[in-house]
């Protein structure tokens, strides 16, 4: 069965340190989930799930110095006795937002295609602008899922827009953020994705692309 996106969830609150999400409807023991956490300020995000840890994949990546914001990006495979809600800190009090998608049917032991890095990142630190492009990447393995996330730091909140063609996992608004996904069916460049915030603002995009588990025909669908 190919890899595919079973659920997804999303929270976020105008203030705080203490960041939570709802683990994604039907999450079971053996799927992985990714999280993206999205912090104002410039701050340290850090995995507050004890024993049940994340692993943090991309860590407090925090280019916009003039209007800081923070992101992270995390991922665990879920065992047996895993909590329902999942926990991470900001070193700083302040907006935030956080999605998390679960896969079903991983890889058995790679999770990324091509994994988050700053590599993989662009940022605009001003307010000349509403849109930002998630750089283009080159997936390796066929039936990959490319991952787009938007982020802009925005204190007036309000949802974005992911690029077209692409599936929205989840838009909080606190400070917002867009998390989207499409099966990329060979591999191939997946082309710069443009991301649209609702007011011009500092923003940062994010790409990267989740490896199939191989176990699914070459017209797999998510």
């Amino acid at each position: 069965m190919a890899t595919s996106v079973r659920a997804s969830s999303s929270n976020s609150a105008s203030t705080g340190t203490a960041i939570s999400v709802s683990a994604p409807t039907g999450t079971v023991e053996g799927d992985v989930v990714i999280v993206s956490v999205h912090a104002n300020m410039q701050t340290t995000i850090a995995d507050n799930n004890g024993a049940t840890a994340f692993t943090e994949d991309l860590a407090d990546y925090k280019p916009n110095t003039a209007s800081g914001h923070t992101v992270s990006i995390f991922s665990r495979r879920i065992q047996s006795g895993d909590p329902s809600t999942y926990n991470f800190t900001s070193a700083d009090t302040g907006r935030w937002s956080i999605v998390a998608v679960t896969l079903q049917s991983p890889h058995s032991s790679v999770i990324y295609d091509v994994a988050p890095s700053t590599g993989n990142a662009a940022n605009r630190d001003d307010s000349t602008a509403g849109t930002l492009n998630a750089p283009t990447i080159t997936t390796v393995n066929q039936n990959s899922i490319h991952v787009v996330c938007g982020y802009s730091d925005d204190g007036a909140g309000g949802a974005m827009t992911p690029p077209s063609g692409y599936t929205s996992r989840g838009v909080p608004v606190d400070e917002p953020q867009t998390v989207s996904t499409k099966v990329i069916l060979s591999p191939s460049a997946t082309g710069a994705q443009t991301v649209t915030a609702t007011t011009n603002s500092p923003m940062i995009a994010l790409s990267f692309a989740i490896r199939d588990s191989g176990n699914a025909g070459f017209f797999a669908m998510l």
